[in-house]
């Protein structure tokens, strides 16, 4: 499969009396990070720097011819950009000069879709536009849709109406975050464009990227192959043994211990093991027609590392950063960094919601005035007992009975939960409105109780 990119900007502008517009000399960082990455996973990169319009199609153009079905053609723009009477543009260097001559802003910038059109049956085309999308005339009433044809993706970096931020000495905002997300195998465009977004919003609260999908299948950028001889290897070992050990260890512990002696035979890490299997489980099960999530290397590695030794006495890690499971020492591998995807996130404007919690004993009854929504559910432990145990918020309030012998209530890391279609949007995806100091960030779970008091 075909896959080419053609990356221009725009970093000095031609002086014009219709349009001036400053130069950009950060795009020459956003250009050359741009063309690194896409050669990273496998594209044949084209870069034109300081394009005039005319560029564009001579080199759009040429391409698009014989192009088969079945490529990947990407095209990126860093500069200058704009609407003007429900038409998205961007701005070669010389659309001041053109627009001075012609008059016509159609003449002298590109309206995007006339890129879009040339590629019109010539395989899956990205968009990616690093441009503001600010507007060009202050007629009332005057707005910009971000239509597109059949198998095209387009990718802005900032919403309507917006700026998108650049630097004089570095990269942009949004290739930034780009090149930060875009080598992660095996993710669509679209969850890589999500990605982008949540990576910005972690960092700068502000600037949203938009984006407009009309693709007719997911499309990757970057692939790797599902599985092969080597990790059906793994597979079989595990395949092999695993109900053994289960008889043997017990669930859990018969679990971890066929992996980590997996590991050990094949020379892997304990987080490799347990990755290279899950590949093979996921495209068995994909070949069979069952729909999986499948997640990237990375998030999958983050996922079973957090899993496996979260609460578990049983992993335990020394000063020298070595890892023992029940005194065995295992060689777990890399952990990870936290992607974007799973950091936290700021809550929704005006929604913040500080929790509260006010215990008291009476008698034998425990009542704990609460600011959570009435219906929400908690999980609660307390000395009496080894498990923790669900509670309703009614009235504002949750109460325990036959308290007597109870001197002090936890909640560890408890989520917060609801049937309340009206209570989820208060709380949030994954509870990120809930602020204060009863709450903690989990990476899988979101925003979760962590708090304890005694009676």
């Amino acid at each position: 499969m075909q896959k080419r990119a053609f990356l221009f900007s725009a970093e000095t502008y031609q002086p014009s009396k219709s349009l001036v517009m400053s130069d950009l000399p950060g795009c020459e960082y956003d250009i050359s990070a741009m063309q690194k990455r896409l050669s990273q996973i496998g594209f044949n990169v084209k870069c034109i720097r300081n394009a005039k319009k005319e560029d564009y199609f001579l080199a759009l153009h040429d391409v698009a011819k014989g192009s088969p079905n079945d490529a990947i053609q990407l095209v990126y723009f860093t500069g200058h950009g704009g609407h003007y009477k429900g038409v998205n543009y961007i701005f070669p260097i010389d659309a001041g000069t053109q627009l001075d001559l012609s008059g016509d802003i159609k003449e002298s910038a590109i309206n995007i879709n006339e890129i879009i059109n040339i590629f019109k049956g010539k395989g899956r085309l990205v968009l990616i536009l690093d441009a503001c999308r600010t507007e060009l005339s202050r007629v009332v009433g005057n707005y910009s849709e971000m239509t597109t044809g059949e198998n095209v993706y387009i990718a802005y970096g900032t919403s309507f109406g917006s700026t998108s931020t650049g630097m004089k000495t570095g990269i942009s905002w949004f290739t930034e975050a780009i090149c930060d997300e875009i080598l992660s195998p095996d993710i669509d465009v679209d969850t890589l464009f999500t990605r982008v977004r949540q990576n910005i919003i972690t960092k700068y609260h502000v600037q949203i990227p938009a984006s407009v999908n009309a693709l007719l299948e997911n499309v990757f950028l970057h692939s790797t192959a599902e599985y092969d001889s080597s990790d059906n290897d793994i597979y079989d070992f595990v395949e092999k043994y695993g109900d053994e050990y289960n008889e043997k260890y017990g669930y859990f512990r018969g679990e971890n211990m066929v992996f980590i002696d997996a590991a050990q035979y094949f020379d892997i890490s304990f987080l490799d093991a347990l990755w290279r299997y899950q590949k093979v489980s996921n495209g068995i099960a994909v070949d069979k027609g069952i729909t999986v999530p499948i997640l990237p290397e990375s998030e999958s590695k983050l996922i079973s590392f957090l899993c496996k030794t979260e609460d578990n006495p049983s992993f335990f890690c020394d000063d020298y950063h070595t890892w023992y499971y029940n005194g065995r020492q295992i060689r777990m591998g890399e952990i990870p960094p936290l992607p974007p995807s799973m950091q936290a996130k700021p809550p929704e404007p005006g929604r913040e919601l500080c929790l509260s919690f006010v215990p008291q004993k009476k008698n034998d009854t425990i009542y704990i005035a609460t600011n959570l929504p009435d219906g929400c559910k908690i999980y609660i432990g307390d000395n009496t007992r080894e498990f923790t145990k669900e509670y309703i918020v009614t009235s504002g309030c949750i109460t325990i009975e036959k308290a007597t012998n109870i001197s002090n209530i936890f909640m560890q890391n408890s989520g917060v939960f609801t049937s309340s279609e009206e209570t989820k949007k208060l709380l949030g995806e994954k509870n990120r409105n809930l602020t204060g100091e009863y709450i903690k960030h989990h990476p899988i779970h979101g925003n979760v109780i962590n708090c304890s008091f005694k009676l």
